[in-house]
């Protein structure tokens, strides 16, 4: 039996969904299973897995489970409806979007991440710390696990940046294309699974990043639409990624690498782009 016929037959016995219930993968996410199941309800279904070797980006159910908790009223996130622990795993259920994945309109992305960075920070997330020294460290851990060719290309280039940590903020952490998506007039993040409390410009530097824009759509956003996002965040977000985002890039282009070198090959023109980007911009 599959694993979605596992867990279809558990959530039936529940009486959480019956059993005319329709399932249909979801494609995007490069972590969990995620299913649109239709019958009384329209809701995601998403099947966590136990993956936590990745140096980045955690997968944490309860910590996706009360975001969209905390973000219930904020229009920016999915409507819970239920979280279970199943016998398979970790389980959320929430209510699905109609919509479409953001491509265009980059001021609308700076006005969402301008109301997530407002919002008060929830007590019992991770906490990540922000300073230029704790960057340059959490890329290293990465950048050590590379191959001694990819290693020094990084090394010589590392950004040479000296800026203190700032008082953390709600912070998404992987705001990539496929996890904006425009519903009810409004765009709203999905996918808050490796959430934290920190430095806003980590949310800026990923939706920034050419090489999550080359592995997630089309295009790397233009220098117009780079400007202007940047225009539309609060002033002190800006000027702080003007300074440390160089940083930031350095160590997703050390990301980029150590994925490509798990055996993901689009990760390496990922890397390409972001290091290209991280030459223009230092």
């Amino acid at each position: 039996m599959s694993v979605k016929d596992k867990l279809k037959n558990y959530l039936i016995l529940q009486d959480i969904i019956s059993r005319d219930t329709v399932w249909h993968s979801q494609v995007g996410g490069r972590t969990n299973k995620v299913w649109r199941i239709k019958g009384d309800k329209d809701l995601i279904c998403k099947l966590y897995t136990n993956r936590h070797n990745n140096p980045l980006f955690g997968n944490n159910p309860l910590a996706e489970y009360m975001c969209l908790k905390w973000l219930e009223n904020a229009c920016i996130a999915p409507r819970v409806y239920k979280f279970l622990e199943t016998p398979i795993g970790h389980v959320l259920l929430y209510h699905y979007i109609e919509g479409s994945v953001w491509s265009n309109d980059v001021g609308s992305v700076s006005e969402l991440l301008n109301r997530v960075h407002n919002l008060k920070p929830i007590k019992m997330l991770r906490k990540l710390p922000g300073s230029s020294n704790d960057i340059k460290k959490s890329a290293l851990c990465i950048i050590n696990k590379l191959n001694f060719h990819h290693k020094s290309e990084l090394i010589k280039i590392c950004p040479q940046i000296l800026i203190p940590d700032i008082e953390p903020a709600l912070i998404h952490t992987d705001v990539v294309v496929g996890n904006l998506i425009f519903g009810n007039n409004k765009l709203k993040l999905i996918d808050w699974q490796c959430p934290a409390n920190g430095d806003p410009v980590v949310d800026i530097a990923m939706f920034l990043s050419p090489g999550m824009h080359t592995l997630y759509s089309t295009n790397v956003l233009s220098t117009s639409d780079y400007n202007n996002f940047l225009l539309g965040l609060k002033p002190q977000v800006r000027d702080r990624y003007n300074t440390i985002g160089p940083l930031y890039h350095w160590r997703l282009a050390a990301y980029c690498l150590w994925k490509f070198e798990q055996g993901i090959k689009e990760y390496k023109n990922a890397a390409s782009a972001e290091i290209n980007f991280l030459n223009a911009i230092k």
